[in-house]
This record gives structure tokens, sequence and C-alpha cells, in this order.
């Protein structure tokens, strides 16, 4: 059982609860989120997860690169574990740029509602997708976009787009190309407070060489 810290709407401690009680009850708490951004080829890098993780039925979505709960008494820098356990790369926190702070609260099913502070990064990741190694199997695969598109897929003024995706099998990681399609991404993130195209920007002002107030 993971205890997870508790709070109030106002972001202030209240004590500790196991995760899923936590889900099933609609508690606040804390969770860490990046976007992974390669700064010399302005690409990005989503995930997709593996199914069973969740208790309803969740589509194959391309999610945002890294996220995942802080552990009762951890840090914010403490979140760059989620990077260690998905990608599987030796990042340190001060490689990252925090963007931000969302606070957001959705019921995504009768037992599963997200009350979420989430601490927003963006992960400056000059790697290839070949080199990343997705060492966590609760990740089913990565899919790789240029920013530019990413910036038409979430605005609307494109949906379809081409995509290099990373996919695990049984005997390793597999590589192919094919297309990432507006229906690929969350309806909320795409739509409700438009989070995939903010991140997106932001990311956009990162690669331009801007560091302060990149906020989304």
């Amino acid at each position: 059982m993971k205890l997870i810290d508790i709070y109030n709407d106002r972001y202030e401690p209240v004590g500790t609860e196991d995760k899923k009680t936590a889900h099933a009850k609609g508690l606040w708490h804390r969770t860490f989120s990046a976007l992974a951004i390669n700064p010399t080829t302005q690409r990005v890098v989503l995930q997709k997860k593996a199914p069973g993780r969740y208790s309803f039925d969740r589509p194959d979505y391309a999610d945002i690169t890294v996220g995942g709960h802080y552990q009762a008494g951890e840090t914010i820098p403490d979140g760059v574990r989620e990077v260690h356990e998905e990608l599987g790369l030796p990042v340190a926190y001060s490689d990252l740029h925090p963007i931000g702070l969302r606070q957001t609260a959705v019921t995504l099913a009768p037992d599963y509602v997200e009350r979420e502070f989430q601490h927003w990064h963006l992960i400056p990741l000059d790697v290839a997708l070949e080199d990343i190694p997705l060492a966590d199997a609760e990740v089913s695969g990565l899919v790789d976009i240029a920013l530019d598109d990413a910036i038409k897929l979430a605005d609307g003024d494109t949906d379809t787009v081409p995509a290099r995706y990373a996919t695990r099998t049984d005997t390793g990681l597999e590589y192919s190309e094919a297309t990432l399609t507006t229906a690929d991404l969350i309806p909320n993130y795409l739509k409700l407070d438009q989070l995939y195209l903010r991140l997106f920007v932001a990311a956009r002002r990162f690669c331009a060489g801007e560091r302060a107030h990149l906020f989304w």
C-alpha cells in the first residue's frame, strides 16, 4: 500500500492516505507531470500507457511523457523519480524546467476521481527515440512528433500528423512510422483547458531560448 500526502482544496496538508482510497474518495493530492522536448530536433515525446492500469476502460491515448503520484513525504524535486522509473534515463531535477501548477478535478469513473495539484515541468531531452530505454512495464510505448506538428494538431489546424512510435513487444522495443490523430489525444487535455496546446507552446518558447516566466 503506497501512502500519498492529502491536502484540502487550498493546498494545505491534512494527512496521508493510500492512493486507491484517495481516488475512490476524491481526495486532493499532488502529482509530478512532465513533457519531454528535444531542443535540437524540436520534437516532443508522448507516452502510451499499458492496458489494465485503471479500474475502468481507458482508451489508448497518447498521454504526456511522464506522470505519477508523489509518495508521502516526498518533496517536489523528488518527483524526478518518475522520469527514472518510466523512461529509464538518469535525469537530475536540476535538468528540468518547472513551468507551473495545475489544479484539476475530474471524475473518470464512480470509483476514480482525480483531484490533483499537478506540478508541471519540461524535460529537455537531447536524445533519439531509440536511446530511451522505456524502463517501466506500465508504459507500452512512446510517440515522437515534430513540435510544430504537435501545435497544429492541438490547435485544430489539422487532425493528422506524421509520427514515430516505439512500441513494447515480447522481444523488446519496435520502432515504426505512422500517424497521430486528434482522436489519439485525451479529450479533456485537448479541449477543456487546452493543456496539450499550452504545453506545446511553452515547449516552443523554451526551444526559442526563453527561460523566465514560461507559465502556461
